[in-house]
């Protein structure tokens, strides 16, 4: 402190200036002194601040000290008793704002901002204790069109065109002014249940978001489910329907086989790494996956390999379609599943929209060509945008958003496959067409309120299950439309029109995504992949064109709505009125679950608001709740944390041995046993040469290997040890002699391969060829792999490693990707050899004089034969076509044979 003197125009007295620090040190001090006092006196005031009678005994000198600070019982310190004399309340700080920030809302019915006015009918409110909830409190409304069907094997007969049904999108019927008061939408819900429904939702417009959010914890007993493991509540709200339907969406297929699943509208990916995990990391909802063929299933339980959860299960593969920007994708958060099995796509346009035509056409080329053309098992989607100032109109707000995933589902779902999409309210008759419509393609329709969905939402799942599709695949998409290439006085291109289309900006991970030139436009490939066979796929054919035009005429009058004083019609019906009001049996369940869905969010929002008015309360039972769901959906419940895998800079060479053998074989992986090094040169693969050599025995195989590329040192590459840690981070290490590693991207900075983290593999850098135009490009050829996804392989038999190679390239390799292909080097028994190359094609190569003979991959790449790598098997006594190679296949290789 310091003492500053008043100039003449001031008081005479002596002001004292205390600096901040100082000020800080009297505090403490005083605060520590009053602490003492009370010990020492014994007797603390009570809580409401009166003083109790000191005993003098104990406390005479303490109260000498407060009474020469000028303390008087039941006032305050300093010269005018203002010092506090209430206890220090507790802090109110609330997320970041600052300290002393005064809050809007307080407490009570101030901070829901008014008086809480629950429902006259005492069905619509709640009370407590009277609603107990269980982890199977989900709600489940179904309904089966074609109740004659017991199994996919006999399909039902759908009807052979919906013509007579459907409505044009410029059919007088079809349109009408646009909807502004959802309270009139009443053809299917009861009046009352509806105004009220409004009533309740109307209050919270009065009251904070952050009030709302934080009664919404206290009030959701299912509210601590939170994300889990996974990235969002997203992937909680898939898990938690998976468990409800028994596994649906992950065990739609054997784990032995390749589940493909597309994700539209549900950017980060909380569906995708779901499924991911469930399929690789985790057991089955059910008890057993159900297989199409019993005979496999005997054969399986016959092998030594019958406990499939052992053996590597990379058995998934997604495709995604989102817009870009704040929510994209995020393939690095995949921490549950393996983000190389999945693959974001965005179009011609490059901005993801499920509502333009191009994408979608673009999208359906995609999933034909990377299922090779059967489509996909199970397509998931979650689209919705931000409706604030109109939560009310939320359904019609969102109604080509609907429409354009239904509509991606007809194209790319492989006949019974399922569809799973996120609805809000279901009012509108443009809502109930589409679910009606849907029906008449599908087996079964369920609509789902999980309980991880919270209760005071209208947020809901529309299932459809088991497509009946009359095609042997998926059905593809129609061409262009006549109004997307339309480009007349005022006309604008109806893919435009979309309302959900962003600024087109630079697509974030350049090595994740697809070039864009699968499907430009007028491109040979749109005439090749994933387009509609009109004649071939029936019903399905004629909704899809349907809901298409209807798309497309949405998107016409979202444009014309922004000319100055122009209100049009707005498209209200997908399918005549009649129609649907005469199916009675459809009609009953939409307003049956309609009703009872808006009661029960009616209590929902009537606890809501009652937590919102009593900040006291609060859900006992949440921390209960949350076990014995995540035990009944069979989820852990640690922390969110990457799959484990052991491997780092530090033990790489320790464990790498553990799984390989003996260290000194892995010094030598080029260093071939002199008895196997021939120093020979063959000029063909034709018989006569290889008799010459006198390691020419028929037992023993060949893989037939690539030219190999070049380095950054410019050297030709060699055959060398390779594991990944990940291959979105570029944590992906190589080594040729086996002590000494480098990043992969270090020696060969072209080779950017998708290798799941925990992949051990053997292999070379090699280059392969586009047929068309000659295009070289590098690819990393497998000739075996130890461990894939950080499970060890190496104890199989030869045969089976590499079938499990192939499986693992089926899974990361993408048509169209940026990132380099792996590829398994094609096996051949050696007497088989000089048939094999025979029957190559001859064809241009960019590194050759002239046309040589290539082996063409199934995707189209090629490349051209260069040397064999000889292996030895032994033969099973039991079963001749399973060979084992001994313990070390790095010491059985032998020398290569280049070939003309």
């Amino acid at each position: 402190m310091w003492l500053a003197i008043c100039g003449p125009h001031c008081t005479n007295s002596i002001n004292l200036f205390v600096s901040r620090v100082c000020s800080r040190l009297i505090t403490v001090v005083s605060i520590l002194t009053t602490r003492l006092l009370l010990q020492m006196s014994g007797e603390p005031p009570d809580s409401g601040g009166t003083k109790r009678k000191m005993g003098d005994s104990l406390g005479e000198r303490a109260w000498k000290m407060m009474r020469s600070m000028g303390y008087e019982p039941g006032q305050g310190l300093g010269a005018n008793a203002q010092g506090v004399v209430e206890p220090v309340a507790v802090s109110k700080q609330k997320g970041r704002h600052g300290l002393g920030l005064a809050q809007k809302f307080e407490t009570g019915s101030a901070a829901a901002g008014g008086t809480l006015v629950q429902s006259s009918d005492p069905n619509l409110v709640w009370t407590e204790g009277t609603h107990r909830e269980t982890a199977d409190s989900d709600r489940v409304w179904q309904w089966r069109r074609y109740e004659a069907c017991d199994s996919f094997s006999d399909p039902p007969d759908v009807p052979d065109s919906l013509i007579p049904v459907i409505l044009a999108p410029d059919d007088p019927h079809a349109v009408g002014s646009p909807v502004r008061e959802i309270q009139k939408e009443t053809q299917f819900c009861s009046a009352h249940l509806l105004h009220e429904l409004i009533k309740y939702k109307n209050q919270l417009d009065n009251i904070s978001k952050s009030v709302v959010s934080e009664s919404h914890e206290r009030s959701n007993p299912f509210e601590h489910i939170k994300k889990g493991i996974f990235m969002n509540r997203a992937a909680m709200k898939l898990a938690n329907m998976d468990a409800i339907l028994r596994g649906l969406f992950t065990d739609v297929v054997p784990k032995r086989s390749i589940l493909y699943f597309a994700d539209v509208c549900a950017g980060p990916g909380g569906f995708s790494e779901y499924l991911l995990w469930r399929r690789c990391n985790a057991t089955a909802i059910s008890s057993e996956c159900v297989s199409p063929n019993p005979d496999e299933l005997n054969v399986e339980k016959k092998s030594h390999e019958s406990n499939v959860s052992e053996l590597p299960c990379l058995n998934v593969k997604g495709f995604g379609m989102t817009l870009t920007g704040p929510c994209d994708f995020r393939e690095g958060d995949f921490l549950a599943g393996p983000p190389e099995a999945f693959l974001a796509h965005y179009g011609p346009e490059k901005n993801g929209d499920v509502t333009e035509w191009s994408n979608l056409a673009s999208f359906a080329a995609l999933v034909d060509r990377g299922t090779n053309h059967a489509g996909v098992h199970i397509l998931v989607a979650d689209g919705g945008f931000d409706v604030s100032g109109a939560y009310n109109l939320q359904e019609v707000l969102s109604k080509r958003i609907y429409l354009g995933q239904c509509l991606c589902a007809l194209i790319v779902l492989q006949p019974g496959g399922h569809f799973l999409t996120k609805l809000f309210d279901t009012f509108t008759e443009f809502s109930v067409g589409l679910i009606y419509l849907m029906s008449q393609v599908f087996e079964e329709i369920m609509i789902i309120k999980p309980i991880t969905s919270r209760p005071a939402n209208s947020e809901r799942y529309l299932l459809c299950k088991n497509l009946l599709s009359p095609c042997s695949r998926m059905a593809g998409c129609p061409a262009a439309p006549v109004k997307v290439n339309a480009k007349s006085d005022g006309a604008v291109c109806g893919s435009a029109g979309s309302k959900f289309r962003q600024k087109a900006q630079k697509l974030p991970g350049h090595d994740r995504h697809l070039h864009n030139q699968l499907l430009a436009k007028g491109s040979e490939s749109e005439k090749e992949f994933g387009l509609l066979n009109r004649d071939e796929a029936g019903v399905v054919g004629e909704l899809i064109e349907h809901f298409l035009a209807v798309n497309e005429a949405l998107g016409v009058r979202e444009l014309s709505k922004l000319s100055a004083g122009n209100t049009p019609k707005d498209i209200l019906r997908l399918c005549s009125s009649q129609a649907i009001l005469r199916d009675e049996r459809f009609l009953e369940f939409i307003t049956t679950m309609n009703q009872e869905f808006a009661q029960a969010e009616c209590v929902a929002l009537s606890k809501l608001l009652t937590f919102a008015h009593n900040l006291q309360l609060t859900e006992s039972r949440q921390s209960e709740l949350r076990t014995e769901c995540l035990e009944k959906w069979k989820i852990g419940s640690h922390d969110r944390k990457p799959v484990p895998w052991p491997i780092t800079s530090a033990n790489r060479s320790v464990i790498i041995h553990s799984v390989l053998g003996d260290r000194e074989l892995l010094k030598s992986l080029n260093m071939l046993p002199k008895e196997y090094c021939p120093n020979l040169r063959v000029k063909s693969c034709s018989e006569a040469s290889l008799s010459q050599l006198d390691y020419f025995i028929p037992s023993r195989l060949a893989l037939v290997c690539a030219a190999p590329s070049m380095s950054a040192l410019s050297e030709l590459s060699q055959s060398m040890l390779i594991y990944s840690r990940g291959s979105q981070h570029g944590d992906i290490h190589c080594t040729i002699d086996g002590d000494h590693w480098t990043r992969l991207d270090q020696v060969f900075p072209l080779l950017k391969p998708r290798l799941p983290a925990g992949t051990l593999v053997w292999g070379q850098s090699t280059y392969e060829y586009a047929p068309k135009n000659g295009r070289r490009r590098y690819a990393l050829m497998i000739f075996d792999v130890a461990c894939i996804y950080g499970r060890d392989c190496y104890q199989l038999p030869y045969r089976k490693r590499i079938e499990l190679a192939k499986r693992m390239i089926d899974v990361v390799n993408f048509p169209g990707m940026y990132t380099s292909y792996l590829r398994v080097a094609p096996l051949v028994r050696m007497q088989c050899l000089p048939a094999f190359m025979e029957n190559l094609p001859v064809l241009p190569c960019k590194d050759a004089a002239g046309p040589v003979r290539m082996y063409v991959h199934p995707d189209g790449m090629a490349f051209q034969p260069h040397g064999v790598l000889l292996l030895k098997h032994l033969m099973d006594k039991l079963n001749p076509s399973a060979f084992r190679v001994p313990r070390s296949i790095h010491k059985n290789q032998m020398s290569r044979s280049w070939c003309n």
